[in-house]
């Protein structure tokens, strides 16, 4: 699903999105996140290197978003970060059974249901309060 890189990589991309547009420290971001100190750097490159945050050495530096928050989806932080031919490959290849083909198709179909909410959301929606539904509540009585 999320692996945990891709899910530091979200965190620190919220981190910067409260407090967009100015910059963050590396520590502020750890204060924050509690993305470990030794992997926070490596992710930290990784947004810059394909063009979702900028850094600034100095007294002032830190760490910004390039684009406003409602201009990041979470599934273009999570492509920024994930490696090699995993960006866009199909999660389940085909197999000799029919049933687990089936199986396959299924969790094909989830996940690329995911993958467009992933792609819907950005990091502005994150920084609203989340609408709570909660089916089972409405169907409940209290006395």
């Amino acid at each position: 699903m999320i692996s945990q890189t891709e899910e530091y990589a979200l965190r620190a991309m919220t981190c910067l999105a409260f407090r967009h547009p100015h910059f963050t420290t590396r520590d502020q971001v750890f204060e924050v996140t509690q993305v470990p100190h030794a992997y926070l750097p490596k992710i930290m490159l990784e947004l810059n290197r394909t063009g979702l945050i900028r850094s600034q050495r100095g007294q002032n530096g830190g760490y910004a978003l390039i684009q406003p928050p409602h201009n990041i989806s979470l599934l273009e932080i999570i492509k920024s970060v994930r490696s090699g031919t995993a960006k866009n490959a199909p999660l389940y290849a085909t197999s000799n059974s029919t049933e687990i083909n089936q199986l396959y198709e299924h969790l094909n179909q989830t996940f690329s249901m995911l993958e467009t909410a992933l792609d819907q959301t950005t990091l502005a929606d994150i920084m609203s309060p989340p609408v709570k539904q909660n089916l089972k509540e409405q169907h409940c009585v209290q006395k």
